[in-house]
């Protein structure tokens, strides 16, 4: 491993207690430990290749992607009665 993927590992080790290199390869989210994951969009995935997250940890952390932001703000007009 390179400088900087150690680096990745022993962060992900000292916040987690999980290898981020084995959770990539298992599937699994070195932030919360999840298995079987599954993804928004490619770039969720990509992201999960470098990081480690699952979406959900990634949403934690990135924030909600727009698309999102622009269900709950049309759920919260619609309960609200008012016009988008």
């Amino acid at each position: 491993m390179n400088e900087l993927e150690n680096f990745k590992e022993e962060t992900a080790f000292r916040l987690f207690g999980r290898s981020r290199n084995l959770a990539i390869a298992g599937n699994q989210c070195v932030k919360c430990g999840a298995h079987n994951l599954e993804f928004r969009d490619e770039l969720s995935r990509k992201e999960h290749g470098i990081s480690g997250f699952c979406q959900s940890c990634q949403d934690d952390v990135f924030g909600p992607s727009d698309e999102d932001k622009e269900e709950v703000l049309g759920i919260a007009h619609e309960i609200l009665g008012e016009e988008e």
